[in-house]
């Protein structure tokens, strides 16, 4: 039975998900966590026997114990764009805590999503309490949580970081072109396009208020992209400790932008150990599956080849955005870049 008392303080016990009035728990322990690449339903916890509580209970636990939400470091990102390769580089077992798109924090982005410009729901946001609470303990008291989101929670920024406005983000992005030839590169990608565009038409509607309906793959990905983008130049604008990175950046520049992200998350490294990370086999092999040799320069290859591959949707997807009055509202840039000078969005890749 889990120890409601203890449990805030205790990362062992994991925040799944929530089911109806319940929340589910699993056990992990430090190298559980290092070692699921996403703590979704292909979490890897150390055994399988997990646990429900009553989120009343929960709720009264939290406060009698006063357990309130401490900073996390969000990385925020729009899908395949090097968020797992940057959030498993970040992570250090005996320095920090890094968690890859926890189920919890999807559903209520979903959730959000669905009341996307309209007051939350009160018991909503006692479910967005309780999880960055819980999403924010730590082993190391001294190091930072860095939690990598996925798409959904991208409509939920506002609730997320006005937890604790001066907690570090970063806003990893790609311009037009780039996402355009990432989410449209197979069959399996457009599907994912058309469910997650499905599941969060509340939030892109909202997002994108004034844009015309996206018709077709290409159009849809522009609409997502464009929701997305309006929503991160807002927080940017907003949120002292946010922060905009380019995926291009990233994957030419990992030394410099890991160094940097180390320091905006409070957790500064020396030279030797930034090398060392970028060394290693983690910047060989496919983040999200170990087994498959990839690298950079795979990558730009691959990037080339989609290029021509997808001319006719590329167009296409331009066109769309071009011809959108909210457009008008997308800097050319995204502010406060972390390293270099940022990219422009609408230009060519």
């Amino acid at each position: 039975m889990l120890d409601l008392q203890r449990l805030f303080n205790d990362p062992d016990q994991f925040l799944f998900n929530f089911e109806g009035q319940d929340a589910v728990f699993v056990p992990m322990d430090r190298d559980a966590y290092q070692r699921s690449i996403f703590l979704d339903r292909r979490i890897q916890p150390k055994s399988s026997t997990g646990e429900k509580a009553a989120l009343a209970s929960l709720y009264g636990a939290q406060e009698r114990t006063g357990a309130q939400p401490r900073d996390i470091g969000y990385i925020f990102h729009i899908a395949h764009c090097g968020s797992t390769l940057l959030a498993r580089a970040l992570d250090l077992k005996d320095a920090n805590l890094v968690c890859r798109e926890p189920m919890a924090l999807r559903q209520l982005g979903v959730q959000g999503a669905k009341s996307f410009g309209q007051p939350l729901a009160d018991d909503w946001r006692r479910r967005a309490t309780l999880a960055a609470t819980l999403l924010s303990r730590r082993y190391n008291q001294d190091g930072p949580v860095i939690l990598k989101a996925n798409v959904p929670v991208n409509f939920i920024i506002d609730p997320l970081m006005q937890l604790r406005p001066e907690q570090p983000a970063i806003f990893l992005h790609f311009s037009l072109e780039h996402y355009l030839l990432a989410i449209l590169r197979s069959t399996g990608h457009a599907q994912w396009l058309d469910r997650v565009s499905k599941e969060l038409q509340s939030g892109i509607d909202g997002a994108t208020s004034g844009a015309n309906a996206a018709q077709t793959p290409p159009a849809q990905a522009a609409r997502l992209w464009l929701a997305q983008m309006l929503e991160y130049a807002r927080a940017l604008e907003k949120y002292p400790n946010a922060v905009s990175l380019d995926a291009e950046v990233f994957f030419n520049q990992p030394r410099d932008v890991l160094a940097a992200s180390f320091t905006r998350f409070g957790q500064p490294q020396e030279a030797k150990q930034v090398d060392s990370i970028v060394q290693s086999d983690l910047f060989t092999r496919y983040s999200k599956d170990p087994n498959m040799a990839y690298d950079n320069a795979t990558r730009l290859s691959l990037q080339q080849a989609l290029r021509r591959e997808l001319g006719g949707a590329l167009a296409e997807a331009r066109s769309w955005i071009e011809s959108q009055p909210t457009t008008k509202r997308l800097p050319a840039r995204l502010a406060k870049p972390l390293v270099g000078d940022g990219r422009d969005l609408l230009g060519s890749a």
